[in-house]
C-alpha cells in the first residue's frame, strides 16, 4: 500500500470517499443469532434470514444486540458511520486484512455506546470492493487490530 505518508488534505479526500461509500450493494448477509427475534419489516427474524449487507449489519450491531444506543434507527445507523470516519478525532490504518487491502476506521464510541456497546467504533472498508464490509464496537480494540489475519499494519492517523 505503498510508504509515502499521506497529506492531511489526502487523507481527507481518502476519508470523504470512504464515508460515501456505504455497505456493498447487492449482497445478501444472514442476520445470525444477534438478530434472532428481530422484527424487521413485519417480519419476525430468524437466524438463517438473508437480508441486503446494510440492512444485516444494522440487526446484527444495533437492533438485535444493542452496541448503538436504544432506538437507533436503520438510518441513524448508516449515519453515525459516515460521521465517524469523517470525524477528526477517529485514527485510520491501511493493512491487509484476510488477504484484502483495508482502510480501517476506529474512534470512540462515546455517544454511540449502546447498553451492550464497548469502548471503541471500527468501520472496515475492503479497497477491492470500494465499500464498507463491518461496523461495529469490538470488545477489544487492541485484538481486533492486532488480529492473526491482519497484516501489514500502518496508522495514518492516530485517533485522539
Amino acid at each position: 500500500m505503498g510508504t509515502r505518508q499521506l497529506t492531511p488534505g489526502e487523507l481527507q479526500g481518502v476519508l470523504q470517499h470512504v464515508a460515501a461509500a456505504g455497505f456493498v450493494p447487492g449482497v445478501l448477509g444472514e442476520v445470525g443469532r444477534r438478530g434472532w427475534g428481530v422484527v424487521w419489516q413485519g417480519n419476525v427474524l430468524k437466524p438463517s434470514d438473508r437480508l441486503p449487507a446494510a440492512e444485516a449489519h444494522y440487526i446484527r450491531h444495533a437492533a438485535g444486540v444493542p452496541e448503538w444506543p436504544l432506538g437507533t434507527s436503520f438510518q441513524d445507523y448508516i449515519s453515525s458511520i459516515r460521521d465517524v470516519v469523517l470525524d477528526s478525532r477517529s485514527g485510520a490504518l491501511t493493512s491487509t486484512y484476510y488477504g484484502f487491502p483495508h482502510l480501517t476506521v476506529v474512534r470512540r464510541s462515546l455517544d454511540l455506546r449502546g447498553p451492550l456497546g464497548f469502548a471503541w467504533l471500527l468501520v472496515e472498508y475492503r479497497v477491492g470492493l470500494g465499500h464498507w464490509v463491518t461496523a461495529f464496537q469490538p470488545r477489544n480494540l487492541v485484538d481486533a487490530i492486532r488480529s492473526e489475519h491482519r497484516q501489514d499494519v500502518r496508522w495514518l492517523r492516530r485517533p485522539q
